[in-house]
């Protein structure tokens, strides 16, 4: 039995992993990777034959752990996409907003199109949702189960039990008592764990998340009548500031002011999560009772128009702008702040993680002038972040997800999706812990489980 790293090595996006196993190959998440170091990887993401694989095993539908399972289609896969039905349902969004993405870019860039709408429908066909803690047997001797892992509808851990050995993938943590999902469950004793490290050095701010939105709102649209711009992630991150925000209505605690959601494609995952209403925590499923919807409030508009940020541009009346994406990386989330930047009156709230090269992470680090097509811009509105809205597991919430382990029982620990200093950092934490055998594998590096043994691997 093998297990080999493909991607989500040393950095936080592109989670790939081939479980090779009874004569079986699986590929848990087929992720995107956002940060390609060359050409040559961005036209071969795969450095294996989809058409020998016989299964995908998919923690969530977030992109860097989904994105490329329409590529893997498009090169010969033809056997089965294994997720629950939430992560379905999201996945049917996100995958054709990302053949959009990918038309785009590809025209306006000459790159490879990876995939387009019509491989995405078809990627489709090869999933088989299953719901949570039931077993599904592969073969005799392999079989999984997923396990609530919190951070986004319908995410899990997955367990696979092969070769009298218990593999645990953990996807990606979600935080306990996070607005409106489950906590994530803890995990059986295993063998062997392959866990992100995305907040594997920083602890989030304990701070009320209901109270750092209201506070805000109440500054930047009511004391000063401005505009706050919210640039936010369209599946999980902007249901749950519309969940606060509903919150915050029946509590009398939010100014009669329209509040713009600017994301077709947040008005549609919206939608999925109230669908799934009886997937979501006890607190959220009593607001639903109580209040007949979790997301639906007076003065939410919902804008589809391709021209919604000129337009709500002339909206001179203080307000709330909800728009992707969360990094502005492109995406109308860049419209709306470039057209704000200079006003005196505006305020950004970053609500999430935003990468290196991105406009977001330019602000956050305190840009004082940006320019664009030969026009220069001063940064006169107010940038503020906060972290209360992270989906993740931060480092305390991390060593808890491995205090149900047997430390004798379990032979090693692979660290991925993160940083490398976040990775090394948390690393060092395991040691001190009493968890002898903590690795960091290499892009392409390969483990024998049962003999333990690195095999090989390419940097």
């Amino acid at each position: 039995m093998t297990l080999q790293f493909l991607g989500a090595t040393e950095q936080v996006t592109g989670s790939k992993y081939l479980l090779e196993t009874d004569g079986f190959r699986i590929l848990v998440d087929c992720g995107f990777d956002m940060e390609v170091r060359n050409q040559e990887e961005f036209q071969h993401p795969f450095n294996f034959n989809p058409k020998t694989l016989d299964a995908v095993l998919l923690t969530h539908a977030h992109i860097d752990h989904s994105g490329l399972i329409p590529l893997l289609v498009k090169e010969g896969f033809t056997g089965t996409v294994y997720c629950t039905y939430a992560t379905y349902q999201l996945s049917r969004i996100l995958l054709f907003d990302a053949a959009r993405i990918n038309l785009r870019r590809s025209r306006k860039k000459k790159t490879p199109n990876f995939y387009g709408p019509r491989e995405a429908q078809e990627s489709l066909d090869y999933f088989r949702p299953i719901g949570f803690e039931q077993p599904y047997s592969l073969s005799d001797s392999l079989s999984f189960y997923f396990r609530q892992a919190g951070h986004l509808l319908g995410a899990a851990h997955i367990v696979v039990q092969a070769e009298e050995k218990t593999i645990v993938f953990s996807g990606d943590i979600g935080r306990p008592a996070y607005p409106l999902l489950p906590d994530p469950e803890p995990i059986p004793a295993a063998d062997f764990i392959v866990s992100e490290t995305t907040y594997g050095m920083r602890v989030h701010e304990d701070k009320n998340a209901e109270k750092v939105i209201g506070d805000t709102i109440r500054k930047s649209c009511v004391e000063i009548p401005g505009r706050l711009i919210i640039p936010s992630f369209s599946i999980g991150r902007t249901q749950t500031l519309l969940f606060l925000l509903n919150k915050l209505r029946v509590a009398g605690k939010l100014p009669p002011i329209k509040i713009f959601t600017d994301s077709p494609l947040a008005q549609k995952s919206t939608q999925v999560y109230q669908d799934f209403v009886d997937f979501m925590n006890k607190e959220a499923q009593e607001f639903n009772s109580r209040h007949g919807s979790l997301f639906d409030f007076d003065n939410l508009i919902y804008i589809s128009d391709m021209n919604s940020a000129e337009e709500i541009d002339r909206y001179n009346e203080p307000c709330i702008i909800i728009t992707s994406s969360g990094m502005v990386k492109g995406g109308k989330s860049e419209d709306h702040i470039m057209r704000n930047l200079e006003n005196s009156y505006c305020t950004i709230l970053f609500i999430g993680y935003c990468a290196e090269g991105t406009l977001g992470r330019r602000l956050l680090d305190g840009m004082a002038t940006f320019r664009q097509f030969g026009e220069e811009y001063k940064v006169n509105a107010r940038i503020l972040s906060t972290d209360v809205l992270s989906g993740h597991s931060d480092y305390n919430d991390l060593l808890n997800f491995f205090k149900t382990q047997n430390k004798h029982r379990l032979k090693k620990v692979f660290l991925v999706h993160g940083d490398k200093e976040a990775m090394e950092n948390f690393k060092g934490s395991l040691e001190h812990n009493g968890f002898d055998n903590v690795v960091i594998p290499k892009l392409g590096q390969r483990f024998e489980l049962a003999e333990e043994t690195s095999l090989n691997f390419r940097a």
